[in-house]
């Protein structure tokens, strides 16, 4: 239970060390600049906050996770919440939408 509890800590003082070296809110920023989304004044849901999502797709990078698996990863474990920042949040993007953001979707090269 000791080298669980050892591997699991190790695990968020890596995601919390990464937080700090990133500037995930310029990063964010830099997205937007690049490719602005649609207006959304007029109706329609809001969209997901762009640093959110950039939060989510390097978390898919680090540990090689598909858009259903980064999901369901955030759902469900409390460190990749708190780095995203999304603690007790019930919205969370789903696969569709992390699929459209990230390079697969085309409009995000």
């Amino acid at each position: 239970m000791r080298q669980r509890k050892a591997k699991l800590e190790g695990y968020v003082q890596s995601l919390a060390a990464m937080d700090e070296l990133i500037d995930f809110g310029a990063m964010a920023a830099a997205v937007d600049r690049a490719c602005p989304r649609p207006d959304r004044s007029k109706g329609g849901r809001p969209p997901y906050a762009t640093e959110l999502l950039v939060r989510m797709v390097f978390l898919q990078g680090l540990y090689n996770l598909s858009d259903e698996q980064c999901e369901r990863q955030v759902l469900d474990r409390l460190s990749f919440q708190r780095f995203c920042r999304v603690d007790g949040a019930l919205h969370i993007p789903d696969a569709r939408t992390l699929w459209s953001f990230g390079s697969h979707g085309g409009q995000r090269r």
